[in-house]
Protein backbone atom coordinates (compact mmCIF):
# COMPACT_ATOMS: atom_id res chain seq x y z
CA UNK A 1 0.00 0.00 0.00
CA UNK A 2 1.52 3.39 -0.96
CA UNK A 3 2.89 5.33 2.03
CA UNK A 4 0.79 8.42 1.32
CA UNK A 5 -2.45 6.42 1.78
CA UNK A 6 -1.24 4.43 4.74
CA UNK A 7 -0.20 7.68 6.38
CA UNK A 8 -3.68 9.14 5.99
CA UNK A 9 -4.34 7.76 9.47
CA UNK A 10 -1.32 9.42 11.05
CA UNK A 11 -2.39 11.84 13.76
CA UNK A 12 0.18 14.30 15.00
CA UNK A 13 -0.53 17.28 17.32
CA UNK A 14 0.93 20.64 16.39
CA UNK A 15 0.48 24.34 16.48
CA UNK A 16 -2.61 25.99 15.02
CA UNK A 17 -3.41 28.23 12.07
CA UNK A 18 -6.38 30.14 10.54
CA UNK A 19 -7.76 31.40 7.23
CA UNK A 20 -8.44 34.86 5.84
CA UNK A 21 -10.25 36.33 2.87
CA UNK A 22 -10.78 39.37 0.60
CA UNK A 23 -8.39 42.15 -0.34
CA UNK A 24 -7.29 45.29 1.45
CA UNK A 25 -4.77 47.86 0.32
CA UNK A 26 -3.82 45.84 -2.76
CA UNK A 27 -5.42 45.43 -6.18
CA UNK A 28 -8.90 46.93 -6.55
CA UNK A 29 -12.15 44.99 -6.98
CA UNK A 30 -11.60 44.40 -10.69
CA UNK A 31 -8.18 42.89 -10.08
CA UNK A 32 -9.51 40.63 -7.36
CA UNK A 33 -12.48 39.64 -9.50
CA UNK A 34 -10.02 38.54 -12.15
CA UNK A 35 -8.07 36.39 -9.68
CA UNK A 36 -9.83 33.13 -10.69
CA UNK A 37 -7.94 33.49 -13.97
CA UNK A 38 -4.67 33.24 -12.05
CA UNK A 39 -3.06 29.90 -11.22
CA UNK A 40 -4.26 28.67 -7.83
CA UNK A 41 -2.02 27.51 -5.00
CA UNK A 42 -3.80 25.46 -2.31
CA UNK A 43 -2.00 25.52 1.02
CA UNK A 44 -2.95 23.53 4.11
CA UNK A 45 -2.82 25.35 7.43
CA UNK A 46 -3.91 24.72 11.01
CA UNK A 47 -6.77 26.42 12.81
CA UNK A 48 -5.99 29.59 14.82
CA UNK A 49 -4.32 30.80 17.00
CA UNK A 50 -0.97 29.65 15.59
CA UNK A 51 1.38 32.38 14.45
CA UNK A 52 1.94 30.85 11.01
CA UNK A 53 -1.49 32.05 9.95
CA UNK A 54 -0.26 35.63 9.88
CA UNK A 55 1.42 35.68 6.50
CA UNK A 56 -1.28 33.81 4.57
CA UNK A 57 -3.80 36.26 6.03
CA UNK A 58 -1.73 39.28 5.04
CA UNK A 59 -1.13 37.88 1.58
CA UNK A 60 -4.86 37.52 1.03
CA UNK A 61 -5.91 40.74 2.77
CA UNK A 62 -3.43 42.88 0.84
CA UNK A 63 -3.78 41.12 -2.49
CA UNK A 64 -0.11 40.14 -2.51
CA UNK A 65 -1.02 36.84 -4.14
CA UNK A 66 -2.54 38.61 -7.17
CA UNK A 67 0.37 41.05 -7.24
CA UNK A 68 2.71 38.06 -7.57
CA UNK A 69 0.56 36.41 -10.22
CA UNK A 70 -1.29 33.65 -8.36
CA UNK A 71 -4.36 33.07 -6.21
CA UNK A 72 -3.81 31.73 -2.71
CA UNK A 73 -6.40 29.33 -1.31
CA UNK A 74 -5.98 28.19 2.28
CA UNK A 75 -7.34 24.92 3.63
CA UNK A 76 -7.94 25.57 7.32
CA UNK A 77 -8.00 22.34 9.31
CA UNK A 78 -7.55 21.14 12.89
CA UNK A 79 -3.88 20.38 13.46
CA UNK A 80 -4.23 16.58 13.60
CA UNK A 81 -6.23 16.42 10.39
CA UNK A 82 -3.99 18.91 8.59
CA UNK A 83 -0.87 16.91 9.42
CA UNK A 84 -2.50 13.57 8.59
CA UNK A 85 -3.75 14.80 5.21
CA UNK A 86 -0.37 16.27 4.34
CA UNK A 87 1.50 13.17 5.49
CA UNK A 88 -0.80 10.99 3.41
CA UNK A 89 -0.33 13.13 0.30
CA UNK A 90 -3.94 14.32 0.09
CA UNK A 91 -2.69 17.89 0.55
CA UNK A 92 0.65 18.43 -1.23
CA UNK A 93 1.62 21.73 0.44
CA UNK A 94 1.61 22.45 4.19
CA UNK A 95 2.59 25.84 5.59
CA UNK A 96 3.11 24.54 9.10
CA UNK A 97 5.78 21.85 9.33
CA UNK A 98 7.82 21.55 12.48
CA UNK A 99 11.19 19.86 12.03
CA UNK A 100 10.25 16.97 14.30
CA UNK A 101 6.81 16.32 12.78
CA UNK A 102 8.20 16.37 9.25
CA UNK A 103 10.96 14.00 10.31
CA UNK A 104 8.38 11.52 11.61
CA UNK A 105 6.56 11.64 8.28
CA UNK A 106 9.82 10.90 6.47
CA UNK A 107 10.50 7.94 8.76
CA UNK A 108 7.02 6.61 7.97
CA UNK A 109 7.63 6.79 4.23
CA UNK A 110 6.35 10.22 3.17
CA UNK A 111 8.43 11.68 0.33
CA UNK A 112 8.23 15.28 1.56
CA UNK A 113 10.68 18.17 1.70
CA UNK A 114 11.00 21.37 3.66
CA UNK A 115 11.13 24.45 1.40
CA UNK A 116 11.71 27.55 3.48
CA UNK A 117 11.85 28.57 7.11
CA UNK A 118 9.12 30.82 8.51
CA UNK A 119 9.87 31.10 12.25
CA UNK A 120 12.96 30.32 14.26
CA UNK A 121 12.76 28.39 17.49
CA UNK A 122 12.44 29.78 20.98
CA UNK A 123 10.51 28.76 24.05
CA UNK A 124 9.89 30.82 27.15
CA UNK A 125 9.64 30.22 30.86
CA UNK A 126 7.26 32.68 32.49
CA UNK A 127 7.24 33.02 36.26
CA UNK A 128 5.34 35.03 38.83
CA UNK A 129 7.57 33.88 41.67
CA UNK A 130 9.83 36.71 42.83
CA UNK A 131 12.45 34.12 43.83
CA UNK A 132 12.94 33.04 40.19
CA UNK A 133 15.60 35.37 38.80
CA UNK A 134 17.30 32.96 36.39
CA UNK A 135 16.53 29.61 34.77
CA UNK A 136 18.72 27.91 37.38
CA UNK A 137 16.25 29.14 40.02
CA UNK A 138 13.68 26.68 38.63
CA UNK A 139 15.36 23.99 40.70
CA UNK A 140 13.17 23.27 43.71
CA UNK A 141 10.18 24.88 41.95
CA UNK A 142 7.13 23.62 40.05
CA UNK A 143 7.02 24.12 36.28
CA UNK A 144 3.97 23.47 34.08
CA UNK A 145 4.83 22.28 30.55
CA UNK A 146 3.33 20.35 27.66
CA UNK A 147 5.92 17.61 27.90
CA UNK A 148 4.83 15.57 24.86
CA UNK A 149 5.78 18.22 22.29
CA UNK A 150 8.98 18.63 20.35
CA UNK A 151 9.15 22.24 21.50
CA UNK A 152 9.33 21.12 25.12
CA UNK A 153 11.88 18.43 24.28
CA UNK A 154 14.13 21.13 22.85
CA UNK A 155 13.43 23.42 25.81
CA UNK A 156 14.44 20.67 28.21
CA UNK A 157 17.62 20.09 26.21
CA UNK A 158 18.53 23.77 26.38
CA UNK A 159 17.76 23.95 30.11
CA UNK A 160 20.10 21.04 30.74
CA UNK A 161 22.77 22.57 28.52
CA UNK A 162 22.55 25.70 30.66
CA UNK A 163 23.10 23.75 33.88
CA UNK A 164 19.52 23.28 35.08
CA UNK A 165 19.12 19.94 36.84
CA UNK A 166 15.65 18.91 35.69
CA UNK A 167 15.55 16.14 38.30
CA UNK A 168 15.31 18.94 40.87
CA UNK A 169 12.39 20.62 39.05
CA UNK A 170 8.85 19.40 39.68
CA UNK A 171 7.52 19.29 36.12
CA UNK A 172 3.75 19.10 35.91
CA UNK A 173 2.77 17.85 32.49
CA UNK A 174 -0.25 19.50 30.93
CA UNK A 175 -1.53 19.57 27.38
CA UNK A 176 -3.62 22.65 28.16
CA UNK A 177 -1.76 25.35 26.26
CA UNK A 178 -1.80 29.09 26.65
CA UNK A 179 -4.37 30.40 29.10
CA UNK A 180 -4.71 27.01 30.82
CA UNK A 181 -1.05 26.90 31.79
CA UNK A 182 -1.07 30.51 32.89
CA UNK A 183 -4.15 29.85 35.03
CA UNK A 184 -2.03 27.41 37.06
CA UNK A 185 0.64 30.05 37.42
CA UNK A 186 -1.64 32.94 38.34
CA UNK A 187 -3.55 30.78 40.82
CA UNK A 188 -0.31 30.04 42.66
CA UNK A 189 -0.36 26.30 41.88
CA UNK A 190 2.92 26.56 39.94
CA UNK A 191 6.01 28.72 40.06
CA UNK A 192 6.48 28.91 36.30
CA UNK A 193 5.05 27.80 32.96
CA UNK A 194 6.88 26.90 29.73
CA UNK A 195 5.13 28.30 26.66
CA UNK A 196 5.49 29.22 23.00
CA UNK A 197 6.11 32.85 22.00
CA UNK A 198 2.52 33.38 20.83
CA UNK A 199 1.09 31.93 24.06
CA UNK A 200 3.45 34.10 26.07
CA UNK A 201 2.40 37.18 24.11
CA UNK A 202 -1.28 36.54 24.74
CA UNK A 203 -0.75 36.90 28.51
CA UNK A 204 2.23 39.23 28.73
CA UNK A 205 0.48 41.87 26.64
CA UNK A 206 -1.71 42.52 29.68
CA UNK A 207 0.33 41.17 32.61
CA UNK A 208 3.96 41.91 31.80
CA UNK A 209 4.51 44.02 34.90
CA UNK A 210 3.80 41.12 37.28
CA UNK A 211 5.61 38.32 35.43
CA UNK A 212 9.21 37.45 34.55
CA UNK A 213 10.12 35.99 31.16
CA UNK A 214 13.18 33.87 30.37
CA UNK A 215 14.19 32.60 26.95
CA UNK A 216 15.47 29.02 26.95
CA UNK A 217 17.26 29.40 23.61
CA UNK A 218 20.98 30.11 23.68
CA UNK A 219 22.64 30.93 20.36
CA UNK A 220 26.13 30.19 21.66
CA UNK A 221 25.12 26.70 22.73
CA UNK A 222 23.35 26.01 19.45
CA UNK A 223 26.28 27.22 17.36
CA UNK A 224 28.45 24.55 19.00
CA UNK A 225 26.06 21.83 17.86
CA UNK A 226 24.93 23.09 14.48
CA UNK A 227 27.36 25.76 13.26
CA UNK A 228 24.42 28.17 13.14
CA UNK A 229 23.16 30.94 15.40
CA UNK A 230 19.50 30.11 14.71
CA UNK A 231 17.31 27.03 14.84
CA UNK A 232 14.47 26.58 12.33
CA UNK A 233 11.13 25.89 13.95
CA UNK A 234 8.25 26.12 11.47
CA UNK A 235 8.68 25.71 7.72
CA UNK A 236 6.71 25.46 4.50
CA UNK A 237 6.82 21.92 3.12
CA UNK A 238 5.62 19.99 0.08
CA UNK A 239 5.60 16.53 -1.45
CA UNK A 240 8.73 16.29 -3.56
CA UNK A 241 7.09 14.93 -6.70
CA UNK A 242 4.52 17.73 -6.67
CA UNK A 243 7.07 20.48 -6.06
CA UNK A 244 9.34 19.14 -8.83
CA UNK A 245 6.79 20.00 -11.54
CA UNK A 246 7.83 23.30 -13.20
CA UNK A 247 4.41 24.98 -12.86
CA UNK A 248 4.16 24.04 -9.19
CA UNK A 249 7.70 25.17 -8.48
CA UNK A 250 6.85 28.50 -10.09
CA UNK A 251 3.80 28.84 -7.81
CA UNK A 252 5.93 28.09 -4.77
CA UNK A 253 8.44 30.76 -5.76
CA UNK A 254 5.64 33.30 -6.16
CA UNK A 255 4.27 32.32 -2.76
CA UNK A 256 7.74 32.70 -1.23
CA UNK A 257 8.04 36.22 -2.67
CA UNK A 258 4.63 37.10 -1.22
CA UNK A 259 5.81 35.74 2.14
CA UNK A 260 8.74 38.14 2.12
CA UNK A 261 6.46 41.07 1.32
CA UNK A 262 4.06 40.12 4.12
CA UNK A 263 6.91 39.84 6.61
CA UNK A 264 8.20 43.24 5.50
CA UNK A 265 4.75 44.72 6.16
CA UNK A 266 4.86 43.34 9.71
CA UNK A 267 8.24 44.99 10.21
CA UNK A 268 7.43 48.27 8.50
CA UNK A 269 3.81 48.81 9.61
CA UNK A 270 3.10 46.60 12.63
CA UNK A 271 -0.11 48.45 13.55
CA UNK A 272 -1.60 47.90 10.09
CA UNK A 273 -0.43 44.30 9.97
CA UNK A 274 -1.87 43.57 13.40
CA UNK A 275 -5.24 45.05 12.43
CA UNK A 276 -5.44 42.92 9.28
CA UNK A 277 -4.38 39.74 11.07
CA UNK A 278 -6.92 40.36 13.82
CA UNK A 279 -9.65 40.72 11.20
CA UNK A 280 -8.73 37.44 9.57
CA UNK A 281 -7.94 35.28 12.60
CA UNK A 282 -9.45 36.72 15.76
CA UNK A 283 -6.00 36.89 17.38
CA UNK A 284 -6.04 40.09 19.40
CA UNK A 285 -4.21 43.13 18.14
CA UNK A 286 -2.50 43.58 21.53
CA UNK A 287 -1.13 40.04 21.43
CA UNK A 288 0.19 40.55 17.92
CA UNK A 289 1.82 43.88 18.69
CA UNK A 290 3.47 42.44 21.79
CA UNK A 291 4.88 39.58 19.71
CA UNK A 292 6.12 41.91 16.97
CA UNK A 293 7.85 44.13 19.55
CA UNK A 294 9.40 41.41 21.72
CA UNK A 295 9.69 38.28 19.58
CA UNK A 296 9.71 39.71 16.07
CA UNK A 297 13.28 38.54 15.47
CA UNK A 298 11.92 34.97 15.30
CA UNK A 299 10.31 35.82 11.96
CA UNK A 300 12.98 34.58 9.57
CA UNK A 301 11.80 33.66 6.07
CA UNK A 302 14.63 32.12 4.05
CA UNK A 303 15.35 28.94 2.09
CA UNK A 304 15.57 25.90 4.35
CA UNK A 305 18.85 24.85 2.72
CA UNK A 306 20.46 27.61 4.80
CA UNK A 307 19.53 25.55 7.89
CA UNK A 308 20.86 22.20 6.71
CA UNK A 309 23.36 21.88 9.58
CA UNK A 310 20.70 22.73 12.16
CA UNK A 311 18.21 20.22 10.78
CA UNK A 312 20.91 17.56 10.70
CA UNK A 313 21.65 18.15 14.39
CA UNK A 314 17.95 18.03 15.23
CA UNK A 315 16.93 14.97 13.21
CA UNK A 316 20.05 12.88 13.63
CA UNK A 317 20.89 13.54 17.29
CA UNK A 318 18.74 15.75 19.53
CA UNK A 319 15.20 14.72 18.58
CA UNK A 320 15.95 10.97 18.41
CA UNK A 321 17.67 11.20 21.82
CA UNK A 322 14.55 12.93 23.16
CA UNK A 323 12.33 10.18 21.68
CA UNK A 324 10.68 12.71 19.36
CA UNK A 325 11.90 10.64 16.40
CA UNK A 326 12.02 6.86 16.34
CA UNK A 327 15.55 6.89 14.98
CA UNK A 328 18.06 9.30 13.42
CA UNK A 329 17.34 10.19 9.81
CA UNK A 330 19.77 8.60 7.39
CA UNK A 331 22.01 10.76 5.23
CA UNK A 332 19.81 10.02 2.20
CA UNK A 333 16.60 10.86 4.09
CA UNK A 334 18.12 14.11 5.32
CA UNK A 335 19.27 15.05 1.81
CA UNK A 336 15.71 14.64 0.49
CA UNK A 337 14.07 16.27 3.52
CA UNK A 338 16.14 19.48 3.34
CA UNK A 339 15.38 20.74 -0.17
CA UNK A 340 17.55 22.95 -2.33
CA UNK A 341 14.63 25.35 -2.90
CA UNK A 342 15.72 28.82 -4.01
CA UNK A 343 13.63 31.83 -5.09
CA UNK A 344 15.14 31.65 -8.61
Amino acid sequence: MPARYWLRHVVVAAVGLAVAVAGFGGPGPQARAASPQLPVLNVTVFAAPSQVVWFPVLIQKTGLDAQHGFKLEIKQKPSQIAYADFAAGADPVCYCISTGAGGRFVEQGADIALLWNIFNYDYYVVSGNAAVHTLKDLEGKTLVADTVTGSWALAGWFLQQQGVDLSKVTIRSSNVRGAGGFAELLAGRADAVAVTPIDASAVLADSEATLHVFSVYDATIWRKHAKSATMPSIAAGAWRDWAAKPDNLDLLRRFYAANLDAAELVKREPEKAAALIEQGTGISRNTLLYYFAHFGSLIDIRPIADDRESIAALTQTILPDAKQLDRPLSAAELANYVSNFRPQ
